[in-house]
C-alpha cells in the first residue's frame, strides 16, 4: 500500500531482525541460472507479458478510442482521500466538469484496492469505498506483529484477504467481465521480486475469462481467486505484508517502483482514432489522482536513526509520487493524438493526521474520515480542481 510515516517506522526497526529469515517458498523460477540465463529468462516472461498486455488493448480498441483513462497512485490509508474525490467529482457543482465513464483505469497499491469500483463507477461502489475506508482499522487489515505464519514478514493479512473477499464477489465480477466485452480495461500492477520487475495484471480480462457469457452465468472460483490474489500482491507492502506467490513469483506492492503507472498502448494505437476522432471536438484525456501530498509539510527531525530513516521514506516517496506524474504527464502529451493530462493530489495545507508519532495506527478512522471529506469537497465544489500537465518543478521566472 506504499509506506506511511508508522509503516516506515516499523520497517526501520525491524528490517535487520527479518535479514536471513525464510519465507514458505523453497524454489524460485531463477534458482541455479547463471547471470545470462537469468536475464534471458527474465526478458522472455517481460516480452510475453507485454504481448498479452498489447492483444488486450487492441481488443479493446477495434471496439472504440479510449477518451478518459484515471490513474490510482498508492497512499495507504490516504486512499480515503481518492475516494472522497471519486465521489464528489460524480456530483461536482459544474455539471459539464463531473466524472466521466473511464476507458481504462490502473491502480498502484491502495488504488489497486480502489481500482475496481472506480472502474465499476456506479454510485454504490462509490458508497463501498467510502465505508471500507472511512471504518478500516489496522485490524482489518492485518494481524501481528510476529504471528505463527512464515516468518517473511512483520504482519499476517489474513484479515485484507477476508475483506478483499467480502468486497470483490462473484457479482463484481460479472459486472467487470461485462464492461470488459463493451471495450473498458482494468490493470493494477505488482512488483516480481526474483526478476525486479514490474508486473501490470489485466484484472478485466481475468474476470471476463472467470465468467461465461450470459446473465446468470456460473463464475469460475479459480477466476475469481486469482483477482483477488492479484488485489492483495497489489497491496503487500515488502516486509512489512507477505509476498503473494502468483504463477511461481513473489508478487509485492509495485509501489517500490511506481507510484502511479500508464503505458503507451494504454492510449491507444493510432487506428483507434482513424474513425473516432472526427467524432469529438474535445482531445482524450488522462486524469490522475495522487493518494498523498506532493509536498509534506516542514517538521522537525531528531538527529537519530529512527527519525532520519522515516523522513528520509517519506521525502523518497514524495519524489517518486511527482516523477511518475511527470512520466505519465509526458506520455499522454508525446502520443498522436495528444492527451490532455489533469491531476490532482492532497493540498500541502490539508493536515489531517493527529500527532499520534511515528509508531502510530496506520489506518484510523479519525484520520480517513477526514481525508474523504477534504477529497469530497475538493472535486465537488471547488471550480475545475484539476492541475493540467505535469507538475512543475520549479518556476518561468518570465512568466505572467
Amino acid at each position: 500500500m506504499t509506506a506511511t510515516p508508522a509503516s516506515a517506522a516499523a520497517l526501520c526497526i525491524l528490517c535487520a531482525t527479518l535479514t536471513g529469515c525464510g519465507g514458505g517458498r523453497t524454489t524460485s523460477p531463477f534458482a541455479n541460472l547463471d547471470p545470462q540465463a537469468a536475464r534471458e529468462l527474465a526478458h522472455q516472461i517481460e516480452s510475453t507479458r507485454a504481448q498479452v498486455l498489447e492483444a488486450d488493448l487492441r481488443e479493446a480498441f477495434a471496439i472504440h478510442a479510449p477518451r478518459n483513462i484515471l490513474l490510482l497512485s498508492g497512499g495507504d490509508a490516504d486512499g480515503a482521500f481518492g475516494c472522497g474525490v471519486l465521489a464528489g467529482w460524480r456530483n461536482a457543482a459544474n455539471p459539464a466538469e463531473r466524472r466521466p465513464t473511464f476507458d481504462v483505469v490502473t491502480g498502484v497499491s491502495t488504488g489497486a484496492l480502489m481500482a475496481t469500483f472506480a472502474f465499476l463507477g456506479e454510485p454504490r461502489d462509490d458508497a463501498q469505498l467510502r465505508d471500507v475506508y472511512t471504518h478500516l482499522r489496522d485490524q482489518d487489515v492485518m494481524d501481528g506483529p510476529f504471528g505463527p505464519g512464515p516468518p517473511n514478514s512483520v504482519f499476517d493479512t489474513t484479515p485484507l484477504k477476508r475483506l478483499i473477499a467480502h468486497h470483490v464477489t462473484d457479482e463484481s465480477i460479472h459486472r467487470v467481465a461485462e464492461a470488459h466485452r463493451a471495450g473498458r480495461r482494468l490493470y493494477v500492477a505488482t512488483v516480481e521480486l526474483d526478476s525486479g520487475s514490474a508486473v501490470i495484471w489485466p484484472l478485466s480480462k481475468i474476470a471476463s475469462d472467470a465468467v461465461s457469457p450470459g446473465d446468470g452465468a456460473a463464475v469460475n472460483p479459480a477466476g475469481v481467486e486469482r483477482f483477488r490474489q492479484v488485489l492483495l500482491a497489489a497491496a503487500s507492502i515488502p516486509v512489512l505484508f507477505p509476498p503473494v506467490q502468483i504463477d511461481g513469483g513473489l508478487h509485492v506492492d509495485a509501489g517500490i517502483r511506481e507510484a502511479i503507472f500508464l503505458r503507451q498502448a494504454m492510449l491507444g494505437f493510432r487506428k483507434a482514432y482513424d474513425d473516432s476522432q472526427s467524432n469529438h471536438q474535445d482531445p482524450p484525456t488522462v486524469w490522475a489522482i495522487v493518494n498523498a501530498k506532493l509536498r509534506s509539510s516542514p517538521e522537525p527531525v531528531a538527529d537519530n536513526l529512527l527519525h532520519i530513516g522515516v523522513r528520509s521514506l517519506t521525502l523518497y516517496t514524495e519524489s517518486l509520487q511527482v516523477f511518475n506524474l511527470r512520466d505519465a504527464a509526458h506520455l499522454a502529451a508525446a502520443h498522436n493524438p495528444p492527451f490532455n493530462f489533469r491531476w490532482l493530489s492532497e493540498p500541502d495545507e490539508l493536515d489531517a493526521a493527529p500527532t499520534a508519532g511515528l509508531l502510530g495506527s496506520m489506518f484510523d478512522p479519525n484520520v480517513t474520515v477526514k481525508l474523504y471529506k477534504a477529497g469530497e469537497i475538493l472535486a465537488q465544489y471547488k471550480h475545475a480542481p484539476w492541475h493540467d500537465g505535469a507538475p512543475k518543478l520549479d518556476e518561468d521566472p518570465d512568466a505572467p
